[in-house]
């Protein structure tokens, strides 16, 4: 399938989400317009401040509830291609069809508004999990789990004229750029953090299980890759590697080694071969973080 060019129109559906606003940015920065789906006229607002004067144009599309049937049959009109990165995630769900609902729904929603009104478009990307990757027995499954099986399911029965690639990073920490009015109103992955450096926890909690990360910046940057290179295709795995809470604060330096060899390891090597990608540092990663915050909210 041909890459999108410079100047061409880009749906990024979520746009005040974690990872979605910094590739708003990226899009941006590199000259392609950018029409975001948001849930209330605040939200744009906030977008439309935050990325005026960037080197191509951002405006907004209010979406109020994605799992309605429809929701994005005026937003996909007249794009190039489509970032589908809305789905929510968070702790407070008081069933887990609050979260799978959305999640699946807004994919296959997405995709059906593009078949209605704009069929012809050259690539859709979403944003997956690693979670997608593990095993599928797992229970109950992970809403992006869902989702991606969903979304490679209407491509295979509908056989659309464009083509599809995901984007699976793992625990995704970095600065944020989108609203965030309190530490209460921060994204799952970056409040674990603060209530590390906020004092929240304690020494009896090292060493912290073992898991897999990457930069919020390269994750956004791995879906503007996925729609500018011709080969993308199929699934990216976005991940730079072990990690554990331990990397958080002066934990017990010899535990490293053991807990990330007990953790799942994915692979993000066709990321950065295919897509480009050159995975930022842990240190990086996590002083500027650290900085984002304490402006944000003090000491």
């Amino acid at each position: 399938m041909p890459t999108i060019k410079p100047g061409s129109l880009v749906l990024v559906t979520g746009a005040s989400g974690f990872i979605a606003a910094h590739a708003v940015g990226a899009f941006l920065d590199e000259g392609y317009p950018v029409r975001g789906t948001v849930r209330s006229q605040d939200k744009g607002e906030y977008l439309a401040k935050l990325f005026a004067g960037k080197a191509a144009k951002f405006e907004y599309a209010i979406v109020k509830d994605i799992v309605e049937e429809g929701a994005f049959d005026e937003a996909v009109k007249g794009v190039d291609a489509v970032a589908h990165m809305a789905s929510p995630y968070h702790f407070d769900a008081d069933e887990p069809d609050e979260l799978f609902v959305p999640a699946v729904n807004g994919t296959v929603g997405v995709l059906n508004s593009l078949k209605k009104n704009n069929p012809n478009i050259s690539r859709i990307v979403i944003t997956s999990s690693v979670a997608a990757v593990m095993n599928s027995d797992i229970k109950p499954p992970h809403r992006k789990t869902l989702a991606e099986k969903a979304f490679w399911k209407w491509i295979e029965d509908n056989k659309p004229n464009f083509d599809g690639v995901t984007i699976n990073p793992p625990l995704v920490l970095g600065p944020i750029i989108h609203q965030v009015d309190s530490p209460d109103s921060l994204n799952t992955s970056v409040a674990n953090f603060y209530s590390w450096i906020t004092g929240k926890h304690k020494q009896e909690e090292l060493p912290a299980q073992g898991i897999n990360w990457i930069d919020v910046r390269d994750c956004a940057l791995a879906h503007i890759r996925a729609l500018q290179v011709s080969d993308a295709s199929g699934r990216f795995i976005c991940s730079n590697g072990p990690f554990s809470g331990n990397d958080y604060c002066l934990g017990d330096a010899s535990q490293r080694e053991k807990l990330f060899s007990e953790a799942y390891f994915f692979d993000g090597s066709k990321c950065a071969k295919v897509l480009g990608i050159k995975y930022t540092p842990l240190d990086k990663c996590l002083e500027d973080m650290a900085r984002c915050l304490k402006e944000k909210f003090g000491p």
